[in-house]
């Protein structure tokens, strides 16, 4: 009867004596690392450590101290076994993290590149804008270069690209501002100069050059009919041209302004509208006897109707369901360009 209590008393006091007065503990707890990064472990000050990693203890690690870092250490687990005054206690675990991040890229955006060069550039008409956009998380200490050499002031996630080079970046996270990388690749960007129509003034003519497959002149902005390389200036205004050439990059024209007509050199008689003010029909009559185009604008710049002169060189209009108002028939040929006003009246 005696032995019972005995032992209860015997095993209650094993456990007092195996509980100690002190809980130690590890700092910093959570540890994450940056890649390449290391840290310091530490506990509070007892007569002697043993640490452990995973559960095994680290040979000769025996100090307050564990220097942990990325390569090795990550994704492990970390105890530390404190002995004071006689009594040991194991602290809890504390995990060792580390960041992980995906290589860096470069997102393009902007215009179009019209082909690929035989050495993988990409192709742009000058006046086109490349955008090159460095993603996350790489967003810290951003330095973009063009042939190696990096570009001033080019510092932010976005390059604006409008010239030829030879584009790559570096950068970091933000959470791990030292951790940083190259893109590892360049970006070859080049810029063709358009091809431009010149207008000269030949006699009478505009002219445009080097010759083209197609034209189309425009007079204040407004198209004119024709598709040749010469027209007759005999409308003062500002006109421009623009040639195809069967190229990815060619432009209108620099404009070419004319202040007074030139006029007709073979003695061409006028357009005639009658009658004029027109209450239901306008008849057009053209002299000569040169193909052309005609369109009638209203007072708002809109083709209301249009059509090639008719080889009778005479055009009934019907006007008598027109707006009240002021119009403008607009011939085009080869060589001429003219403008009639006139008034439908009701």
């Amino acid at each position: 009867m005696r032995t019972i209590p005995t032992l209860t008393l015997s095993l209650s006091l094993g456990l007092l004596q195996a509980q100690c007065p002190f809980d130690p503990t590890i700092q910093p707890d959570p540890v994450i690392l940056c890649p390449d990064a290391a840290e310091v472990l530490t506990t509070q000050v007892y007569d002697s450590y043993q640490w452990y990693k995973d559960g095994q203890p680290i040979a000769g690690a025996i100090q307050q101290t564990h220097a942990v870092n990325s390569a090795n250490d990550a994704g492990s687990s970390f105890t530390v076994e404190c002995t004071l005054n006689g009594c040991t206690e194991l602290s809890p675990p504390v995990l060792v993290d580390g960041w992980v991040f995906l290589l860096p890229f470069v997102m393009h955006e902007g215009d179009t590149e019209y082909g690929m060069g035989p050495n993988g550039q990409l192709l742009f008409c000058e006046g086109d804008t490349l955008l090159l956009t460095l993603m996350p998380p790489y967003d810290t200490n951003i330095q973009w270069t063009n042939g190696g050499v990096p570009i001033p002031g080019a510092n932010s996630p976005t390059l604006t690209v409008t010239e030829n080079g030879s584009y790559s970046v570096s950068g970091a996270p933000s959470t791990c501002p030292n951790f940083m990388q190259q893109l590892g690749v360049t970006i070859e960007a080049e810029f063709t100069a358009p091809a431009q129509p010149v207008i000269t003034l030949n006699g009478a003519d505009l002219c445009a050059t080097p010759a083209g497959n197609s034209y189309q002149w425009f007079l204040n902005g407004q198209p004119i009919g024709g598709s040749t390389p010469c027209i007759l200036a005999g409308i003062p205004g500002v006109y421009t041209v623009f040639v195809d050439y069967g190229l990815p990059c060619q432009m209108l024209s620099e404009p070419f302004g004319i202040t007074t007509g030139v006029g007709e050199r073979t003695g061409r008689t006028e357009v005639v509208v009658s009658p004029n003010p027109a209450t239901n029909t306008v008849r057009v009559q053209w002299p000569g006897t040169r193909p052309g185009t005609w369109t009638v604008i209203d007072g708002s710049g809109r083709a209301v109707v249009w059509g090639e002169v008719s080889t009778q060189r005479t055009q009934d209009i019907d006007v008598s369901r027109w707006p009240s108002g002021s119009y403008t028939l607009r011939t085009v040929d080869a060589r001429h360009v003219d403008e009639r006003r006139f008034v439908v009246q009701r």
